[in-house]
């Protein structure tokens, strides 16, 4: 097996690329000594996006230091570290490439030039987890909400879900987990209102509902009810005092 350091023409302690030190071996991560891993560069090992720089391969004459990197797609890809550093490259290309994907790829879900909303709802769920850009990103792939691989293709998303039934979006059950079979259903706005990480669950009579339920079950504005809670109103008189009427 060829030395690592010769394959990607790295330079061993104490100069040259192999054999000159019999006890030291050549890694992705560095030069192993005895056993110890001695790192070359702060920056092996360390992960942007999609992208873990494994070695050193070399410094321009500007002082630019280009680093060999394996992407979570398996790829390897060459990039100077400061376009690392900086955001500049996040992967192979293979981000890039899904993300035309998610714009302009339809499978049939068009109809006068207009997505369907089953198309929309995928490409929305797919935006929000991948596109840093996107409004959306920080409570969604910013904190570690993720796409199952399986619906990284459309149509394997259209045969788990079925087509968006009409009023009703795409919800997760659990929403600390992420976009997978077991975990989706299409909800109306009530539904995933009730399904939301700020939900306040209030016990009243021996019931626990959320706000939303309560006001429902009292017939009041969720709103009124919400502001009445605000004011420091116990819930009893908050679910039973009858709405003013203003003539």
């Amino acid at each position: 097996m060829e030395c690592y350091a010769v394959q990607n023409n790295l330079s061993k302690p104490n100069g040259g690329t192999s054999g000159l030190r019999p006890n030291c071996v050549a890694t992705p991560f560095g030069f192993s000594i005895g056993g110890n891993i001695m790192k070359t560069d702060p920056m092996i090992g360390r992960k942007f996006t999609r992208l873990t720089v494994m070695s050193l391969v070399r410094t321009d004459k500007g002082y630019n230091k280009r680093y060999l990197c394996k992407c979570s797609c398996g790829n390897h890809h060459i990039v100077i570290g400061n376009n690392l550093k900086q955001g500049h490259i996040k992967s192979c290309g293979c981000l890039r490439k899904e993300i035309v994907a998610i714009r302009s790829t339809t499978h049939g879900q068009t109809k006068h030039r207009k997505l369907s909303n089953t198309y929309q709802s995928w490409k929305t769920m797919k935006r929000r987890c991948l596109v840093e850009t996107s409004s959306d990103y920080p409570r969604y792939g910013g904190r570690g909400i993720t796409v199952c691989e399986r619906w990284q293709k459309f149509e394997n998303f259209l045969a788990d879900m079925g087509k968006r039934p009409k009023g009703k979006t795409l919800d997760r059950i659990d929403n600390d987990r992420g976009y997978f079979p077991e975990n989706c259903k299409w909800s109306t706005p009530k539904e995933q209102a009730r399904n939301r990480k700020t939900n306040r669950l209030i016990q009243y009579k021996g019931k626990i509902k959320t706000l939303l339920e309560w006001a429902e079950t009292a017939k009041l504005n969720y709103s009124t009810l919400q502001t009445r809670l605000k004011r420091g109103w116990s819930i009893e008189k908050s679910l039973t005092t009858p709405i003013r009427k203003y003539k």
